[in-house]
């Protein structure tokens, strides 16, 4: 017959390879996440970077536009410098919020298409799955192996119990044949 575990060191081993495995996982994120965390934030500074320059850029151009507009009007209206100044940024400006508008409407539709990690989630569940039933198979080897224990204990006792009444009806019979 196969030896069976003890059912505290199987909880204990059970709990200590966990804690192991976890350890191991995490160490090996930190490990391999180190480098490129940091090759990440330096090119994250770049990007910002890139992206401020850019603003500034796309502001001068805005203006180039709202000037150039005013240009225009002053032209066709016949109007003086700071009238047609104004005019040329108020529709500069409604041109960059009816992109805007655009842009949002654009960003929104796209944003519905968005889908949860279904594999993901699919793979989380198989797992939590496996481990429960893993759990559960421990424990009914573990509720087995007591009931496996009690068994042999009444077992023991039974056959104690008859040794002890065989012994006291052999040693009563010898005493009546004394007689």
């Amino acid at each position: 017959m196969a030896e069976r575990t003890n059912p505290k060191t199987f909880v204990n081993n059970l709990v200590v390879d966990t804690k192991s495995l976890v350890q191991d996982n995490i160490a090996l994120a930190k490990a391999e996440l180190a480098p490129s965390a940091k090759a990440a934030g330096v090119g994250g500074g770049m990007f910002g970077a890139a992206g401020y320059l850019a603003a500034n850029a796309a502001s001068l151009l805005f203006l180039a536009g709202g000037l150039g507009l005013a240009k225009l009007f002053a032209g066709l209206l016949d109007w003086s410098a700071i009238p047609a100044i104004a005019l040329g940024f108020v529709a500069m400006a409604i041109i960059l919020l009816l992109l805007a508008g655009i842009l949002a409407l654009v960003g929104k539709g796209k944003m519905k298409q968005v889908q949860p990690p279904k594999e993901t989630i699919k793979e989380a569940k198989l797992t939590v799955a496996s481990v429960k039933q893993s759990l559960n198979r421990g424990l009914n080897e573990v509720d087995a192996e007591v009931r496996d224990r009690k068994g042999l204990a009444v077992a023991k006792r039974a056959a104690k119990d008859l040794d002890e009444t065989s012994t006291y009806q052999a040693s009563s019979s010898k005493g009546a044949t004394r007689v």
